[in-house]
């Protein structure tokens, strides 16, 4: 049995399509037995209900959402007014969850004037009853505290390892917190990563890294494609070990501390996920020479430059 379908008119001059995929999305979530679709879309089938999504003006919009009861229609209506902060995806997310909630919601049933009230039953004789309970009164809902939307991610690194010999390779996994109000947003993450081969030398390099700062929307919404650019402060652990032909080993480490700077862009595959790259460049306290048994190995340089690839999930 094929699920209920719940069509979506919009009368708006131009709706870009980012737009209208978050509110598909929004209304499949909010109609538990439904699925959500576009007029010009939707399937030759009767739907379940009709959605008119009118824009009255910059920050207002309405809702007229239409529901089959039996042989009649029943309509129900809601007015949205935004604020100039407000993200484009965020009014469509929220008109999506009221269409899909408009339509869940049942309506009570008519009371038929043609059926006569029956009488009471007659009263018998025997104990008194106890007098009934008077209804308890409905606990009010508590309100729902307004989350921000967060991301996580995850993408291999690749660039320079040190001045000379193989290149490093690695991955790392971050989180992001965004502001509704303004295009903001925070970011915490980490990375390790490895030269992709040891050198004639037998020397291994291995990066660790600990980042947190913020960044700002440049194109686009979060719940889109788009660019950001952000900037963090970085704490890194750098590790050399070599070994040597005759059975000699020597292992070293330091922690090193610097600003990183990320130019990143998005592309929306399906609602709330993303593909994702970057453009690194960060600067380092110090540079790191290394040298083993006497001899240069080479130099970890104080500016460093990195690329990445990866995907980003909206998880609320």
């Amino acid at each position: 049995m094929s699920a209920a379908v719940i069509v979506i008119e919009i009368s708006a001059p131009s709706v870009s399509d980012d737009a209208l995929a978050v509110l598909v999305s929004a209304c499949s979530r909010a109609a538990r037995d439904a699925e959500c679709v576009l007029a010009k879309n939707a399937p030759e089938e009767q739907p379940e209900a009709v959605a008119i999504v009118s824009v009255q003006g910059d920050d207002k919009m309405r809702v007229e959402v239409g529901v089959r009861q039996g042989e009649h229609d029943s309509w129900r209506t809601k007015d949205f007014a935004f604020l100039a902060v407000d993200e484009a995806a965020d009014r469509w997310r929220a008109v999506g969850f009221a269409i899909g909630t408009l339509a869940e919601t049942n309506v009570a049933p008519e009371t038929r004037a043609s059926a006569p009230p029956e009488k009471p039953p007659p009263p018998t004789r025997g104990p008194a009853s106890a007098a009934p309970a008077p209804p308890s009164s409905p606990k009010p809902k508590p309100k729902q505290a307004v989350s921000l939307p967060l991301f996580v991610g995850a993408a291999a690194v690749f660039g320079p390892g040190l001045d000379r010999g193989p290149w490093r390779l690695g991955a790392a996994l971050y989180a992001d917190l965004a502001l509704r109000s303004a295009p903001l947003l925070f970011r915490i993450g980490g990375s390790a990563a490895t030269r992709v081969t040891s050198d004639a030398s037998g020397t291994a390099a291995r990066w660790y890294d600990v980042s947190a700062g913020a960044g700002v929307r440049l194109v686009g919404a979060l719940e889109s494609g788009g660019l950001e650019l952000s900037g963090r402060m970085l704490a890194e652990h750098f590790d050399v070990s070599v070994s040597a032909i005759d059975g000699r080993s020597a292992d070293r480490g330091r922690w090193i501390f610097g600003f990183e700077s990320e130019l990143g862009g998005r592309v929306q595959i399906v609602p709330d996920l993303f593909l994702t790259a970057s453009v690194l460049a960060a600067g380092l306290s110090s540079a790191t020479d290394v040298r083993a048994f006497g001899g240069a190995i080479g130099s970890a340089s104080s500016f460093r430059y990195l690329g990445s690839f990866g995907i980003r999930v909206r998880l609320r």
